[in-house]
């Protein structure tokens, strides 16, 4: 099975929720899992084999939580060459905002120029639209980790 790194960019605890519970489940379908919510550049460089699922809240006007930003700043500056890994994206933000979901693009459009292969689509979590975030997202994930296989 699949080795995934989580890495949470969280501002009030929701993506945190969001992450635990898509871990959970994961781990549950035999995948090894570990949840970084205080991550650094160097953590995405540990093991060439795992995967990066980035679990990311938006927070001000688009911006990316300051927890997780020294590894968008890594990557947003090109000092990290991610050629050959793999990816994916779960987006929280809330539509009633200009910039919706912004964070987690601006990580995805990150990943993307450092080399790496996004699988599946970015999964956008809309405040005003899901009641259950956590639910959503592991619903999603479920399908995301098919794309590994």
């Amino acid at each position: 099975m699949a080795k995934i790194q989580l890495i949470v960019g969280t501002v009030n605890g929701t993506a945190w929720q969001v992450g635990e519970v898509v871990a959970a489940l994961l781990r549950k379908l035999g995948h090894d899992v570990e949840t970084n919510e205080e991550s650094v550049p160097a953590d995405l460089l540990r093991d060439p084999e795992e995967i990066l699922l980035v679990c990311c809240a938006t927070t001000g006007d688009g911006e990316v939580p300051r927890n997780i930003y020294p590894v968008y700043a890594a990557l947003d500056n090109e000092a990290v060459s991610l050629k050959g890994r793999q990816y994916g994206v779960i987006s929280l933000g809330d539509s009633g905002y200009p910039r919706f979901a912004h964070a987690g693009l601006l990580l995805e459009d990150a990943f993307y120029r450092s080399g790496a292969t996004r699988l599946g689509e970015v999964f956008t979590l809309d405040a005003q639209q899901h009641d259950k975030p956590a639910l959503e997202a592991a619903m999603w994930a479920k399908d995301w980790i098919t794309a590994v296989a």
